[in-house]
């Protein structure tokens, strides 16, 4: 893996810079991708934000997130990738990524495939946000605006700071970054615990039909388009809402499967050491951290819910 020199070195040459994060954007993939947005405009750069999904309402208090947009048919210079284990992951903006002169992938999943040939990946960091810090303290690029970005993507990765992956460092890198001045609780309100009446309707409607198994060990919670109908959301209102499963003190394995066509759903696991939950997403192509993960399953609901508790099951 390549250090910051080789990034550095790539992007003071670059003039033409494009910033590319996952489907289905997360807090850390927003907070890393627009913080280094708005530092290379900083150091003079022409700058592009993709991503192939919108943006929740959630995580449109971002700022700049308004400025995020589907990748064009122009070829960038320098493509880089935040927070994307896998070149897939990048979804329909593959073809622009690759476009790119040259590229570079920044990341901190255990499940990181590489695909790039200089790229940094930091598998300890609770958030790939803790890594665009790092590399941005280097350049000396971190203001108010980025510092802010920067808290809101490690916000969100750490679970406000309550997740295994956050250590001393972690804390570290939240007060440096206080320390700049804009309103922490603020930003832990808007990106960690905000909500819409909307997305309470589908937690409320889908929480009561949770269903455990093994001794309340194993959780899962489905997501069904008539549930986004019924309140008005989509799969993107989802996000986090598993967490209500694997707090439950019994369990240790949570699920969650949200519908995004006929037969084909996205799932999301939690688990409590020493259960590896990138380790069941792996199975079905997948991937991520240790106690959060998640990929793509398809077939018939019932076929599906019975291989996923086996999985758990087995590894219980």
């Amino acid at each position: 893996m390549s250090g910051f020199a080789d990034i550095i070195k790539m992007i003071n040459r670059a003039n033409d810079v494009a910033i590319y994060c996952h489907t289905n954007p997360d807090g850390d993939a927003l907070g890393s991708m627009l913080a280094l947005a708005f530092a290379l405009e900083k150091k003079g750069k022409k700058v592009k934000a993709y991503c192939d999904t919108s943006i929740s309402k959630r995580n449109a208090k971002f700022l700049g997130s308004e400025r995020i947009s589907a990748p064009d048919s122009v070829a960038h210079e320098l493509g880089i990738s935040v927070d994307s284990s896998d070149l897939d992951r990048l979804g329909n903006c593959v073809k622009s990524f690759l476009s790119c002169k040259s590229q570079i992938a920044i990341d901190h999943h255990k499940s990181f495939k590489r695909f790039t040939e200089i790229c940094y990946v930091d598998k300890d960091a609770c958030a790939c946000a803790q890594i665009i810090f790092s590399l941005l303290k280097e350049m000396k690029l971190i203001d108010k605006t980025v510092a802010q970005l920067l808290f809101g993507g490690i916000v969100t990765d750490s679970g406000c700071f309550a997740y295994p992956s956050v250590t001393p460092k972690t804390h570290e890198i939240a007060a440096e970054l206080m320390e700049l001045g804009f309103d922490a609780a603020d930003v832990i309100y808007d990106t960690f615990r905000s909500t819409s009446k909307a997305r309470f309707d589908l937690k409320r409607r889908v929480l009561q039909n949770a269903k455990f198994f093994s001794e309340d060990k194993i959780a899962v919670i489905v997501f069904t388009a008539e549930d986004f109908k019924a309140t008005g959301t989509s799969a993107v209102d989802t996000e986090g809402i598993i967490n209500e499963l694997i707090d439950v003190e019994t369990v240790k394995v949570a699920y969650a499967l949200s519908q995004v066509g006929d037969k084909n759903y996205k799932l999301s696991v939690r688990s409590k050491n020493p259960v590896d939950a990138s380790e069941i997403a792996g199975l079905f192509g997948g991937g991520g951290h240790m106690n959060a993960a998640g990929c793509r399953v398809n077939g018939y609901l019932e076929d599906i819910l019975e291989r996923i508790v086996k999985i758990a099951n087995d590894r219980i």
